[in-house]
């Protein structure tokens, strides 16, 4: 006796389902570039995505044609560059990047929050540890 078409779908539904839900989600990136507030060349490329411990992220700061020996501060926030809103995880975590004679520097944060996966962020670069003001912004998208 032939199956019907919607028993077959039933069937394979419920073979199939374990299958999806043992498969795990996507690898899900935010990304952006914060550029120089005053047309300049330096650019800070970020990556922000899940760390390896239960709901950690994992956040790298590159920063690239930047002023030899300048320390920078940076911070991902919540909302745009246009309209900032507060520092996404600690603020005092995020370490200082070091601007080396190449002009590049690094910098990483392991924060103790799982990774977003809607909402809006921006990074911002400040001139320093002791001046605020902004050097550098950039939206994040996020990467699926």
């Amino acid at each position: 006796m032939p199956w019907s078409r919607s028993l077959r779908i039933l069937l394979l539904t419920l073979i199939t389902a374990p299958l999806a839900a043992a498969r795990p989600l996507p690898h899900e990136v935010w990304i952006g570039t914060a550029i120089a507030v005053n047309g300049g060349a330096m650019r800070g490329d970020l990556e922000m995505f899940a760390d390896k411990a239960p709901n950690t992220t994992f956040v790298e700061m590159a920063q690239r044609n930047d002023t030899p020996g300048a320390v920078r501060m940076w911070r991902v926030r919540h909302g745009t560059c246009a309209k900032p809103g507060t520092v996404f995880g600690d603020s005092t975590a995020y370490p200082i990047i070091r601007i080396g004679k190449d002009g590049e520097g690094v910098g990483t944060v392991t924060l103790r929050l799982a990774l977003p996966d809607t909402g809006g962020f921006h990074v911002t670069v400040a001139a320093s540890p002791r001046e605020s003001r902004r050097v550098a912004c950039g939206d994040l998208v996020l990467e699926d």
